[in-house]
């Protein structure tokens, strides 16, 4: 399989270059920059990926990435989404333009690619509830309409997830092929994996509020182990995270 990758230089894009060539798979990095690739990577993973430069914001400069280079899957870890609700950023263009370039390649292909997108915590449903965490924690609001956008294309068009870590953190600067130390993290589409209930959610009105400090401190993971999430998802091939949002823990 051969992956189209936006966001390479990236703090998971980056450790997900190697993730992918330890599970068999040609890499093809999109970046605005092939210089500044070069200068983050060892030589000897550079000589086996694919670089084109172009801008993530650009739907025809990303389907052209993909035709050209015979690419069967995408994953955007390009741009990041405002912290605070009021602020903006190029994230939701750069969203678009992954699906409407991943929906005409495929349109163009006859056949669907998978692709997986970035996303955060806050996606997650509360469990036991109709809301999401992003409803009681107002931050990178934008992950919401971009959700909604995704959301609404069938997978027999895009065969669309969405990772929704919350805090990553790099364990190593060090990049090596192939990728030694991760640790499997456990998954859950739709809600949290491990999220401890409380009595705490029946106190009117700050409950919820309550329960979910309670619990957002334990998703803290690792970069490393949510690009061996990606990577072997598509080594594997299945539909198990199709179409769905997907949490992330890391076990002791």
């Amino acid at each position: 399989m051969k992956v189209l990758l936006l966001g390479a230089t990236g703090n998971l894009g980056i450790r997900l270059v190697p993730a992918l060539l330890s599970h068999n798979l040609a890499v093809v990095a999109f970046v605005r920059s092939s210089a500044k690739l070069s200068s983050m990577l060892p030589s000897a993973i550079l000589s086996q990926i694919t670089i084109v430069e172009g801008d993530a914001k650009s739907s025809d400069m990303i389907k052209n990435a993909i035709l050209d280079n015979d690419c069967d899957a995408v994953i955007n870890t390009a741009g990041l989404a405002a912290l605070l609700p009021w602020k903006t950023s190029d994230l939701p263009t750069i969203f678009a333009a992954v699906i409407q370039a991943a929906k005409l390649a495929g349109e163009q292909r006859k056949k669907a690619l998978r692709v997986w997108f970035l996303g955060g915590l806050g996606l997650l449903d509360l469990p036991g509830t109709k809301s999401l965490l992003m409803d009681y924690l107002p931050v990178y609001r934008e992950h919401r309409p971009n959700f909604a956008l995704l959301k609404a294309i069938p997978t027999d068009v895009i065969r669309w997830s969405i990772l929704c870590p919350s805090v990553m953190n790099p364990r190593s600067s060090e990049f090596v092929v192939p990728v030694k130390g991760t640790k499997k993290l456990i998954m859950s589409a739709t809600i949290p994996p491990h999220w401890k209930d409380s009595w705490m959610r029946r106190i009117p009105l700050v409950g919820p509020f309550l329960v979910l400090g309670k619990n957002v401190s334990q998703y803290t993971t690792d970069l490393e182990d949510n690009a061996e999430v990606i990577a072997n998802d598509l080594e594997n091939g299945d539909d198990e995270w199709v179409g769905k949002k997907v949490g992330v823990w890391q076990s002791a």
